[in-house]
């Protein structure tokens, strides 16, 4: 326990006020989490089975983050370069009403310095810089992102946006973030590990949604077939889902609903993925 409690403070969490966010997490995931994985970037074209397919989408897990600091401009800038679908991220809103863009809700793994994206002030998060994600030389005193920046990046490359809601405390602001949406006209996706989060969404818009679990199970398929327009978006990476000929995947279409996936990043996985009928594929490093 006391080694837990070490890698939380490290991580910059508190677990009283992040409802333990690291209790419970092997000492080896904390490293493993925080550290940078080396991504090869690989093309589909190097795939005779999905080249010039129809049948799946790509898009960029926090941006193209093999190639830019995840979750910053220069990553969506990198994604509508490279000619991605869609983008993800992942926002927090501030003390003072600013939706900004960041995996954690501490700024601690990628930034140079510690501060809550909840209890800070959007001037004060704007006084740290990246100093972690790949190339990060290449970007100097790169500052954080926000969603309306996000909005704007894909607007400019016409990406789809997915938008994952962290956490649960900002549903009665929602109508902020859905503002800067219809604000750049762009055709958006939102995505949340609550369900309830979903279903506020769903009562101010009528947007595609999807809830994201770890493992597919008959529970998360029922209360996705409850609200309209609403897929499950799984991990990609446990043999839970994949094995027996991706018996699970195939049960969320038997369902009618749709599925997406998170984080693939090998191709013959994603062959895999399309041939069990998911169609939205979410990667760190594959391109057409």
């Amino acid at each position: 326990m006391k080694l837990l409690k070490i890698a939380a403070t490290a991580l910059g969490i508190g677990a009283a006020a992040y409802g333990g966010y690291c209790v419970g997490k092997k000492v080896e995931w904390f490293h493993n989490y925080c550290k940078l994985i080396p991504y090869e970037v690989r093309t589909v074209k190097e795939s005779d089975k999905l080249r010039g397919s129809d049948d799946y989408v790509l898009t960029a897990h926090r941006g193209f983050r093999a190639v830019a600091p995840e979750n910053t401009l220069p990553a969506y800038e990198e994604a509508g370069k490279a000619g991605y679908w869609g983008a993800e991220c992942d926002t927090y809103r501030t003390r003072d009403g600013v939706w900004v863009v960041h995996h954690d809700p501490m700024t601690s793994r990628m930034m140079n310095g510690n501060k809550s994206l909840e209890l800070s002030t959007y001037d004060e998060l704007l006084k740290l810089s990246y100093n972690n994600g790949h190339n990060v030389d290449k970007y100097p005193d790169l500052k954080i992102c926000t969603l309306e920046d996000f909005f704007r990046k894909c607007a400019e490359y016409n990406m789809h946006a997915t938008v994952e809601i962290k956490y649960n405390r900002n549903r009665s602001h929602y109508d902020e973030m859905l503002a800067l949406q219809e604000k750049y006209g762009v055709e958006t996706t939102y995505i949340a590990f609550s369900f309830e989060d979903l279903v506020d969404l769903r009562k101010l818009t009528d947007a595609e949604l999807y809830l994201l679990v770890d493992e597919i199970t008959d529970e998360a398929i029922a209360k996705a077939k409850t609200l309209d327009d609403c897929g499950i978006s799984y991990n990609c990476n446990l043999e839970h889902n994949t094995k027996n000929n991706c018996e699970m995947i195939r049960r969320v279409h038997e369902n009618g609903l749709k599925t997406a996936t998170w984080t693939c990043d090998r191709i013959d996985l994603m062959e895999k993925l399309v041939d069990a009928g998911t169609r939205y594929i979410t990667t760190n490093c594959i391109t057409y």
